[in-house]
């Protein structure tokens, strides 16, 4: 019961962190693309390296799920992109950033390969996600989504955009963490 409640815990600071730093920088224009420069994603990234995929991959869904709604006021887009990209992406960043420490890849490296691939899948899903709401539903705003190649490649710029900034600051967190003796790595 006890792990239980600290993964509810997790979970939750988690993902209230990341609606709020996702919200900081949602209204930042990024010109005919309608995905948002997100460098939040620090948050999930941190999650996905000192817990476990699966806190990440909910905390990030949930997280992303209700910065949406605020941002857009309706949950039609993250439920078909940024709610089942973020938590796939991040699961997978944990699940392959445990795969590759096992196997004596130095964290930081593990950390940037496992951030991308797990960006890759992410992105890959929104851009499918949006092409799939462009096409069906004709949403409003999302016209030029209907073009699948404009929705992978808006996808992929916005997604692996704020990527460097975010391991930066993921790098730096979890170094201060190890030094003051919080966590292994």
């Amino acid at each position: 019961m006890e792990i239980r409640s600290k993964a509810v815990a997790l979970i939750a600071i988690f993902a209230s962190l990341y609606a709020v730093t996702s919200l900081a920088t949602a209204y930042l224009p990024t010109g005919q693309f309608f995905i948002q420069f997100r460098p939040a994603i620090a948050i999930p990234m941190v999650a996905a390296v000192i817990s476990s995929p699966l806190i990440a991959g909910l905390s990030a869904a949930i997280g992303t799920f209700i910065a949406s709604i605020i941002r857009y006021g309706t949950p039609i887009y993250t439920v078909f992109s940024g709610t089942p990209a973020n938590f796939l992406g991040f699961y997978i960043m944990g699940y392959s950033y445990r795969v590759l420490r096992r196997k004596n890849v130095h964290w930081v490296k593990a950390l940037i390969i496992s951030s991308l691939i797990g960006l890759v899948v992410g992105s890959i899903i929104i851009a499918l996600g949006l092409w799939f709401l462009a096409v069906t539903l004709l949403t409003s705003g999302l016209e030029k989504f209907a073009n699948l190649e404009f929705a992978f490649i808006a996808s992929f710029l916005l997604v692996l955009a704020p990527a460097p900034i975010a391991l930066i600051l993921v790098i730096g967190i979890l170094k201060v963490l190890k030094d003051q003796g919080k966590i292994t790595l």
